[in-house]
């Protein structure tokens, strides 16, 4: 038996609340891992808050290469 996972874009909006250089940190390397916001739904957010966080803090995807 194994546990339910936590909801990861609930997590990740936790640590942005906590630690946001943490936050930017780790959206940014799935986003470098994935070189595609559509691929980066391995963090479990929606393309909707991706674009939103990255809207607020442009240094996320700073040098990556993004589909729109």
């Amino acid at each position: 038996m194994t546990l339910p996972s936590e909801d990861r874009e609930r997590l990740l909006l936790a640590l942005r609340r906590v630690d946001p250089s943490g936050f930017r940190d780790q959206l940014r390397a799935v986003l470098l891992a994935h070189e595609a916001i559509q691929a980066a739904r391995v963090c479990g957010a929606t393309r909707r808050a991706r674009a939103a966080w990255i809207a607020a803090d442009p240094t996320i995807a700073a040098d990556l290469q993004l589909d729109p």
